[in-house]
């Protein structure tokens, strides 16, 4: 009997009690959709896709990956026609006029189809499932845009501590808590970057944003954040982590707080994009 074979011998029977559990599980825990709890087939998807969190007729939302072209600044990607006149990466009307404080914006996705419902449900409704795949998809964009070792800190974007208590959880950091693990695992190394959770925080308790003009967003959210030790971000680069980016208010009030401390750069990657 050859070794090759001995080894499979040896390996079915931890393979069989691997799918046992698998079934088992499925049948006391099966998959269900997170929108409209319709039940999925395990088998339809790889692991840790929206597929294994959102049934067909969910899907038919759309998904829609930040493709080119996009502007260079804010990470807005341009309308099909406008794209067929322009079709490269350039910056757009409003980051000419308008600067944003942060360096550049970049988005794993479109905030529309699928991902707009699927993002209320992970941070308001508690579908932490959600959280894996948002992970997995931030990571590769991540990898896209900033494979090289220029970023000094990670820091996802803080909660005030009432809202902190009352959500349970900090779906910014959610998103990243995993990425030293991920970036060990593809490259084979540890990151020179580190994730601070504690040097930005959020000492304002501000309203929520929805139904706000720009105006009105960047008054409520003036001197909503403070650097806790100037030392640790003093001439890093720094990447902001957040969910959805809008107007960008929330992320350049941050951003003048970091730089107003000796921060060299901000940019900023988030989920989804409006």
């Amino acid at each position: 009997m050859t070794t090759n074979f001995k080894n499979c011998l040896s390996t079915y029977p931890f393979l069989m009690v691997k799918k046992g559990i698998a079934i088992f599980e499925q049948l006391i825990y099966p998959l269900k959709c997170l929108k409209c709890n319709a039940y999925i087939d395990p088998d339809m998807g790889k692991p840790n896709t929206m597929e294994t969190c959102f049934c067909d007729a969910c899907m038919q939302a759309g998904f829609y990956h930040i493709e080119d072209p996009y502007c260079l600044k804010c990470g807005v990607k341009f309308s099909q026609g406008f794209s067929q006149v322009f079709n490269e990466n350039h910056v757009c009307e409003a980051c000419i006029k308008t600067p944003l404080k942060v360096e550049k914006v970049r988005a794993a996705t479109e905030y529309k189809g699928i991902i707009k419902d699927a993002i209320p449900l992970f941070k308001y409704s508690s579908k932490l499932a959600a959280g894996k795949v948002f992970e997995l998809l931030l990571f590769q964009t991540f990898l896209t845009h900033y494979e090289k070792p220029d970023i000094d800190l990670i820091i996802p974007m803080p909660l005030h501590k009432t809202k902190l208590r009352e959500r349970g959880f900090n779906q910014a950091f959610l998103l990243i808590r995993n990425f030293v693990k991920l970036y060990q695992q593809h490259y084979g190394q540890t990151p020179l970057w580190k994730i601070d959770t504690g040097v930005l925080v959020r000492v304002k308790k501000t309203k929520p944003q929805t139904g706000f003009d720009i105006e009105q967003r960047k008054n409520n959210l003036k001197k909503a954040f403070k650097v806790v030790d100037q030392k640790r971000v003093k001439n890093k680069n720094i990447l902001l982590i957040d969910d959805v980016f809008t107007t960008g208010a929330t992320c350049n009030e941050a951003a003048l707080e970091l730089l107003k401390n000796g921060v060299n750069r901000v940019e900023v990657l988030v989920l989804a994009r409006t």
